[in-house]
């Protein structure tokens, strides 16, 4: 017997997946902020005393402290209900109890996760990223250095097209498979 509450469930789970992975790839990212680098680069070279310096290698140590702190609280937020979503899914399905009431649960700590915490965090951490990636940049115009691995990265993570990379839009998406699986195995459940 179909529990249909269940199979509905699972596939909201499944839909909110793929639009997640959707958004995903055709999200753009942020772009370059050109007068904010001119606007460093003119600090640095008009700052006879040298603090200009100081304060723009400030202002990089505390972005890269805020995209940190938000990357270690929603992996431990993460951690936790993703953890609990799963043990939801696994407790329930060696019972022979009514499964939905679990599989709403299940799914819908997950999503409240995936649509609260971890795609705010990946919007403020592109913003972030922008400023860090602008102050590498004006760094590197400003001393002939190659400055910055965020800088780096992102051009190490696009192909000979501009694009980003294969592995990383999977790593990106990874959360919504991860949904896309665990609707999935409530689907299997509720035909049992």
């Amino acid at each position: 017997m179909v529990d249909l509450v269940t199979l509905m469930v699972s596939f909201a789970g499944m839909i909110f997946a793929a639009i997640s992975l959707l958004t995903e790839a055709s999200e753009s990212s942020e772009k370059e902020d050109s007068e904010f680098i001119e606007a460093i680069v003119d600090s640095i070279r008009n700052n006879a005393d040298g603090n200009a310096l100081d304060t723009v290698l400030k202002d990089y140590e505390t972005v890269n402290r805020e995209i940190e702190r938000r990357e270690n609280i929603n992996l431990l937020v993460g951690s936790i209900l993703v953890t609990a979503s799963i043990l939801i899914l696994g407790n329930t399905a060696t019972k022979g109890i009514p499964k939905f009431p679990y599989a709403i649960t299940s799914i819908a700590i997950f999503i409240l996760w995936l649509l609260v915490l971890q795609n705010t965090s990946k919007k403020l951490d592109a913003m972030s990223y922008v400023r860090t990636r602008a102050i590498e940049k004006a760094l590197t115009q400003s001393y002939g250095y190659d400055y910055g691995i965020h800088t780096y990265l992102q051009t190490k993570t696009k192909d000979k097209c501009g694009e980003t990379i294969w592995w990383l839009r999977i790593r990106r998406g990874f959360w919504s498979y991860v949904l896309f699986l665990t609707s999935f195995a409530w689907l299997l459940l509720s035909s049992t």
